[in-house]
């Protein structure tokens, strides 16, 4: 059969370009027999100077994106300069023309120092005109400069009449440390009563180290009266069971001679018990047989059936004595009638 023919052999009629995806048919009209001419062809095909190597490699222009479907694209949307605008806004008009410019145009001959304020003392209309400027904030007329920020209260008559009174309490002179005009040991806030430690330890668990817990259960009618301090909580066991852990690892301890004794059961239950139960320090029967092997027996192939050398014996060599001797024609030749005797090569 023919190439076009051979279920397993591609056909010769339409060999993909290098680089493109694209076919080709111009050097093979003629030669081959289209199989399926009903059968659209997919991709596209050159004509002309398609078929040349500097057509596959060189690179054909791509269309352009229209300019309806570029807005949706990330290329476009995050090109380097560029604002970042919502594409349901592409198409919109500017709000402010392209000149706009925020903030106000100054004079030309206005310096930085007349921006800011000169260092001379302003004069009196000067001041009163900075005051009026600043009577629109609110912390202008809450907080005046000099004076303490007045907030309005409405002191009591004592406090209002006493021009001595000052808030918080005196000291006890100048040798008072810092620490106690802070943390004052003898204020009233820092001495607690029993029922405030009470109520702690029932909205915030506060209890002290090593303090038993109490709920205040009402154990004088459990049971006839229960003192918790006292009391064990749990069941005692009927008979007295020790070395639990052990024989829990080593069953025949379970037994006064520390062997289980034999009983006899059918072959069928021992079979049984041998594929299901986990003998300790053996391996788990799977159900495979006996195999009689050696108790020395390795499954796998060993990774060196001889005496192969290794990466050691390749780079050192391991070459016996007699091996290492010199050859017996180093410096004499041992043809017949080479060499006169006594005469020995260099």
């Amino acid at each position: 059969p023919t190439r076009d023919h051979h279920p397993r052999l591609p056909s010769r009629e339409q060999p993909p370009c290098a680089g493109f995806g694209q076919f080709s048919i111009m050097s093979n009209i003629g030669k081959f027999h289209d199989t399926a001419p009903n059968l659209p062809a997919a991709g596209k095909v050159f004509t002309g100077l398609a078929d040349t190597t500097a057509a596959c490699f060189s690179g054909i222009e791509r269309p352009p994106t229209p300019d309806d479907i570029k807005k949706y694209r990330k290329s476009f949307t995050g090109q380097p300069g560029k604002r970042i605008q919502h594409w349901g806004t592409e198409n919109d008009g500017l709000p402010r023309p392209e000149e706009f410019t925020y903030g106000v145009k100054g004079a030309k001959d206005m310096g930085v120092g007349d921006t800011l304020g000169g260092h001379l003392e302003p004069s009196t209309m000067q001041a009163y005109q900075q005051m009026r400027a600043e009577m629109v904030y609110d912390s202008s007329k809450k907080e005046p400069l000099g004076r303490s920020i007045g907030r309005n209260y409405n002191y009591p008559e004592a406090i209002k009449n006493d021009p001595n009174f000052r808030f918080g309490v005196m000291g006890s002179g100048d040798k008072e440390p810092a620490i106690t005009a802070i943390f004052p040991p003898n204020a009233p806030s820092l001495s607690s009563t029993e029922d405030h430690i009470a109520m702690y330890k029932k909205s915030h668990g506060s209890y002290e180290p090593g303090e038993q817990r109490k709920r205040d259960y009402t154990w004088d009618k459990v049971q006839g009266g229960i003192d918790p301090g006292t009391h064990i909580f749990g069941a005692t066991a009927e008979i007295d069971y020790r070395d639990g852990v052990a024989k829990a690892f080593n069953p025949d301890r379970e037994y006064e001679s520390g062997v289980k004794p034999t009983e006899f059961v059918p072959k069928n239950v021992a079979d049984f018990r041998k594929v299901r139960a986990d003998e300790l320090g053996t391996v788990r029967n799977l159900g495979l047989g006996q195999h009689t092997l050696n108790p020395d027996h390795v499954y796998g192939l060993a990774s060196q059936r001889f005496n192969d050398w290794g990466a050691r014996e390749c780079l050192q060599g391991n070459y016996t004595a007699e091996e290492q001797q010199p050859d017996p024609d180093l410096g004499r030749s041992l043809r017949r009638g080479g060499a006169p005797e006594g005469v020995v090569g260099g």
